[in-house]
């Protein structure tokens, strides 16, 4: 058997040098690409949630007992589930609480992209 060409050796190692750093630059790329797609995701998720907010909590502040769907929604409470009421401590803008006090509330469910896009705003009958 006889030894093999060292010019053929050395041509091999260079080949493979060159596919290993082409196929790095490609993963390097290929990385880069994806966290500039989550990092413009990440930035409409937050750009939603802040467009969502600011009028969410500017209603919450006018709404109070005095409202009528609040005060209906409340009797409703008080007088015991009903079939469209998924619970008996919880409507559509109201949860009362077990020493009688109640949040005004709403909320987002985001698309759930992996960001935590879903919000709960709500506003108590202490004022906070």
């Amino acid at each position: 058997m006889s030894a093999p060409d060292k010019s053929d050796l050395s041509g091999r190692s260079s080949r493979l040098r060159r596919v290993v750093a082409v196929l790095l630059a490609a993963l390097v790329v290929i990385v880069a690409a994806l966290a500039v797609v989550w990092w413009i995701a990440k930035q409409r998720a937050a750009h939603a949630r802040a467009e969502w907010k600011g009028p969410t909590l500017e209603r919450l502040a006018l709404l109070s007992i005095t409202n009528e769907g609040i005060r209906r929604e409340l009797e409703e409470i008080k007088a015991g589930p009903k079939p469209n009421i998924d619970f008996g401590w919880a409507h559509d803008q109201v949860l009362l609480m077990t020493n009688g006090e109640y949040i005004i509330y709403a909320f987002r469910h985001g698309a759930n992209n992996g960001f935590v896009d879903h919000l709960f705003l709500g506003h108590g009958s202490d004022g906070r």
